[in-house]
């Protein structure tokens, strides 16, 4: 399977019964990049790796849909996303897009937003990732991926804990 604009292209595996078990292919220490992988032509699924739950992150994405278009609008922006810049790459073989993301919901997160070339065609990018809760970890962010706000614990927001002064 060839890779997308620098990006590797994810290999599935198939979960248990219990759908419990994370699988990572062998070279998993080398995968440090968004995996991107087209279904059809209008439809791109963008798998971010592991997130936590309730920070927010800005994410870049390259992405080699709607090639020759000069232009993408984001049509369809939802509460947890939001598609700020999209540019077309200087060769003309795809966008560059940056979005926000609320990971708002611990477990797997599947979200999509929808762009729209100046012909009027569609393209849709659903986001996958799976979002640890609290005290689940702290996961390694894949490249172009970073955090910009997290929202404090409810247990540190009532902390009698004043601090060093």
């Amino acid at each position: 399977m060839a890779e997308l604009n620098n990006h590797a292209v994810l290999h599935e595996e198939e979960d248990t019964e219990d759908g419990h078990h994370v699988h990572f292919p062998e070279d998993v220490t080398a995968n440090t990049e968004i995996q991107l992988r087209m279904k059809g032509e209008s439809i791109l699924n963008a798998h971010l790796g592991f997130l936590q739950h309730r920070h927010k992150y800005e994410i870049q994405l390259t992405v080699p849909i709607a090639p020759g278009s000069t232009s993408l609008t984001p049509v369809i922006n939802t509460p947890f996303i939001a598609v700020g810049n999209v540019n077309s790459l200087a060769d003309g073989k795809g966008h560059e897009i940056t979005l926000e993301l609320d990971a708002h919901k611990e477990g797997l997160l599947r979200d999509k937003f929808v762009l729209k070339n100046e012909a009027e065609e569609e393209f849709v990018i659903v986001l996958h990732a799976r979002v640890l809760g609290a005290r689940k970890g702290t996961p390694m962010l894949k490249e172009k991926i970073r955090c910009i706000h997290h929202a404090k614990d409810e247990e540190e927001e009532h902390s009698d804990w004043t601090g060093f002064e």
